[in-house]
């Protein structure tokens, strides 16, 4: 009777020990998540690592919480550049354009490099010299719509603003519909927009998925301070975003609900075609930055930022995170 007591006595004290002991294990664990924000500037399918990285929950398992913030185009720069978010996801070419003007941001990693944009137009315009004299529909000035559009119009004998006017329109579902109701002639229109656009009877008059030229076009970007002030947590960061795209690259099921999501696609068959074409041409297995792409992102900037002309690649890389994962064996054991 006396040991039975004696071991009541002791489950009443142990028990509140034990509950006050996993209370602590939990608000330990949830101490230990380290708030990131990310941005992303378009719900496209460039952004396709990083939804599957989300969906997958691998910031959590690497220790972070992270939340989505969504900014359309080139605010979402000027935002991270303020300090209200930590890393972006999105064209190195933006970002570098933002650099050269004086931002401190740097690239630390890139999934794409082409521009998975076409430049369409309403079946009236037959050839790109039909435009002159015409519109162009872009986001915004300053967008990537508008450092890829400038290049390719002058290549034309086009000048943009005097032979073609770019009107600011906004979302690609906004310029694709200005341009099937001709309320512009053109527009700049990124993938699966343009693969609607097609559907409603636009015709592209030039593919720069096609040009041949490396661009940094999926970057992962943050700033040179908070790189070097938040090291380890960089490196989670990318720990997470490289199993996350090979988890895009294994798991069909995933791949196709992480786009559903965050692309806000619905139709299944374009949900297939997307995923089978991002796999298999677009994305990188491995999301080095490499210094060709940036050297070819300075040189279009260059055609409206003379500032650009004289600035080398390595001002607006920090290739040492991927290097850490490389050396350290990290990127081979996850694809394994």
């Amino acid at each position: 009777m006396k040991s039975i007591r004696k071991r009541t006595i002791s489950l009443i004290v142990a028990l509140p020990l034990y509950l006050l002991c996993s209370i602590s294990s939990l608000e330990a664990a949830e101490v230990a998540l380290k708030k990131i924000r990310v941005g992303y500037p378009s719900h496209s399918a460039s952004m396709y690592p990083l939804y599957v990285t989300k969906e997958a929950g691998l910031f959590e398992k690497y220790g972070l919480e992270s939340e989505m913030i969504f900014v359309q185009g080139v605010m979402m720069y000027q935002i991270h550049v303020a300090g209200e978010i930590d890393f972006s996801i999105g064209s190195g070419l933006v970002a570098l354009q933002a650099s050269v003007g004086g931002a401190d941001l740097i690239l630390i990693a890139n999934s794409i490099e082409n521009h998975l944009m076409k430049i369409m137009a309403h079946p009236g315009i037959k050839r790109p010299e039909d435009l002159k004299g015409k519109t162009l529909g872009i986001s915004r000035f300053g967008s990537l719509t508008d450092l890829v559009a400038r290049p390719v119009l002058k290549g034309w004998g086009l000048e943009p603003m005097k032979d073609v006017t770019l009107m600011q329109i906004g979302t690609q579902s906004d310029i694709a519909t200005a341009v099937s109701l001709k309320k512009v002639d053109a527009g700049v229109l990124s993938f699966p927009t343009s693969l609607f656009a097609e559907k409603m009877g636009l015709k592209a008059l030039y593919d720069l998925a096609e040009s041949g030229i490396e661009i940094p076009t999926t970057s992962v970007i943050v700033k040179r301070g908070y790189g070097n002030a938040n090291r380890g947590v960089v490196i989670r960061f990318l720990k997470a975003y490289i199993e996350g795209t090979r988890r895009l690259f294994t798991d069909r099921e995933l791949g196709i609900r992480a786009l559903r999501k965050y692309a806000r696609i619905q139709d299944q068959d374009l949900l297939a075609t997307t995923y089978d074409l991002f796999t298999s041409k677009y994305i990188k297995k491995v999301p080095t930055i490499r210094p060709k792409g940036v050297e070819n992102a300075l040189a279009l900037i260059a055609e409206t930022n003379l500032k650009a002309k004289t600035r080398k690649p390595g001002e607006f890389i920090d290739a040492s995170f991927m290097e850490e994962l490389e050396k350290s064996g990290f990127i081979k054991t996850v694809w394994r």
